[in-house]
């Protein structure tokens, strides 16, 4: 029998021994910035655009990791943050999309994605580090981001100029930041921000007990792919209104978005991409973000499944021949077609796994 007991020391050992102190030595550049993926031989891969929210996701990694008591992760997490206020930044309070290798700006464009991972990440700093710089630049970011990036029909554009089709993702995460934020230095800013998104999903994404993805500028369901579901996001949306407590939706609407996510988005023991409203598999290939989220939300559900989900997971996506890595993706005939291994997955699994290594029965 798989106990949670024996996932919890395998996670500690592979979180611990390996994942951080190899993406601390090879996934840094040696001006403190975060590579976007390593090789699978842990070589860091050179030549494609650093993107914000990668730096921002290291971040909170390595903060993270020093919650955790591993203290090595303080200097990787001030390093990066250091980089990306005086890298990422531009003049009107938002933050751009990416540099090059050397640190040139290469697209000044302002994504909502983005900025909600600069807050998520700012609140790690705040939090662990105590860093003076991070609340005030989390302020004049929603500040910034209220001001510029409204939209007319609720909520904020995905980025700058606006684009097609809407997707409620960023809002999503923009959720989650503003809930880091809440949780650790509470504010009206934070609170009003969160209760935009939350808002969002009551009206407009919550149709028939999921959460839809792509939506018309007014909030309607996408003509094209409006019938897209991701049980990823079904899982995480869960995880989200249970942090959101008094401001969410309700227990039960959470525990109803991740029973269904169990029964209609799992194919042998894993979450799978997509599924339509019917509950009929539209992408039957699975990422490992998904599972991570399958992990976190079933925890706080007391899911029985959840320590057999992260047996699966080491045996699969965490077995690479250097301890540390991960293979990201799998398609429905569970072959992988991965080059590299790119570390905006480890923000996932740090997440899942700070859960499982502070989880009490």
């Amino acid at each position: 029998m798989i106990t949670l007991a024996a996932a919890r020391i395998r996670v500690s050992n592979w979180l611990f021994d390996h994942a951080l102190p190899l993406w601390a030595d090879k996934g840094v550049d040696a001006q403190g910035r975060f590579f976007e993926q390593l090789h699978f031989d842990g070589r860091p891969v050179t030549g494609v655009r650093r993107r914000t929210r990668v730096q921002a996701r290291q971040i909170y990694v390595f903060c993270e990791a020093a919650a955790l008591g591993w203290e090595q992760g303080r200097a990787p997490a001030l390093a990066g943050l250091d980089c990306m206020i005086s890298t990422f930044r531009r003049d009107d309070g938002l933050w751009v999309a990416a540099t090059d290798d050397a640190g040139a700006v290469i697209d000044e464009t302002p994504d909502l994605y983005d900025m909600a991972f600069v807050l998520f990440a700012l609140a790690a700093s705040h939090r662990v580090l105590g860093d003076p710089r991070a609340w005030p630049l989390a302020l004049e970011t929603v500040t910034a981001i209220n001001f510029k990036m409204a939209s007319p029909h609720g909520g904020w554009e995905e980025g700058l100029p606006p684009r097609l089709p809407r997707r409620q993702n960023p809002h999503m995460h923009m959720l989650e930041a503003m809930l880091a934020w809440q949780a650790t230095a509470p504010d009206p800013a934070f609170e009003a921000a969160a209760q935009v998104s939350l808002d969002l999903c009551r009206r407009h994404f919550l149709i028939d007990g999921a959460v839809r993805e792509y939506f018309t500028d007014d909030w309607l369901v996408d003509p094209k792919e409006g019938h897209v579901i991701e049980p990823g996001h079904l899982q995480e949306w869960a995880w989200l209104f249970k942090q959101a407590g008094d401001l969410g939706p309700g227990a039960g609407v959470a525990e109803g978005l991740h029973r269904r996510a169990v029964a209609q988005g799992r194919c042998d023991g894993f979450t799978i991409r997509e599924i339509d409203p019917s509950g009929a598999p539209l992408d039957a290939g699975r990422r490992l973000w998904a599972q991570t989220e399958a992990i976190r939300t079933g925890l706080s559900f007391g899911d029985a499944a959840t320590p057999v989900l992260i047996a699966k997971v080491f045996e699969t996506h965490l077995a690479t021949d250097v301890p540390g890595l991960w293979v990201d993706s799998y398609d429905a005939d569970g072959r992988s077609h991965d080059q590299a291994v790119p570390a905006s997955s480890l923000y996932h699994l740090m997440t899942a796994f700070s859960e499982v290594l502070r989880y009490e029965a």
